[in-house]
């Protein structure tokens, strides 16, 4: 397909380190391509890291760990979509997902589903899926879990 100018200007993927996440990942890298749109994903950080007597400085460790598994992992798929952003941090991953497309003016937020039980093809959302799809200021994307992909 053409890139153009879409429907969406800023796509935001909320991803996990898993086959789910990198499924989610592929297709908003594909929507940003086809919609000339900024992409950004995010992926929350243990929020225990918040808690008292957990210094900056193992915080910083924890979210520079994450951007360089980020990048191995994933930065092919993610350049494909255009201009990106990865944004990590400690926090409650639905809370955050909602304040950071609000913050950012996402047009549409990216959540992969997750398969329920072993080979049954049926997919599903945890918590944090369901919360995001009541508290998201913007339209919510949710991909079926496959095992076909990227």
């Amino acid at each position: 397909m053409q890139q153009g100018v879409g429907m969406f200007t800023r796509i935001l993927v909320a991803l996990k380190y898993n086959d789910t996440g990198r499924h989610a990942l592929s297709v908003a890298a594909e929507l940003a391509r086809i919609h000339g749109a900024e992409l950004i994903a995010f992926h929350a950080l243990d929020y225990r890291l918040l808690a008292e007597g957990v210094s900056a400085a193992e915080r910083d460790q924890a979210c520079d760990a994450a951007h360089r598994r980020f990048e191995q992992e994933f930065g092919p798929i993610f350049r494909e979509g255009g201009a990106s952003d990865f944004v990590c941090l400690p926090a409650d991953p639905a809370m955050a997902v909602c304040r950071l497309a609000r913050e950012r003016e996402a047009d549409l937020i990216v959540l992969g589903c997750h398969q329920r039980g072993q080979g049954s093809g049926l997919s599903r959302m945890d918590y944090t899926g369901m919360t995001i799809m009541d508290k998201a200021p913007c339209p919510v994307l949710l991909v079926p879990y496959s095992d076909q992909a990227a």
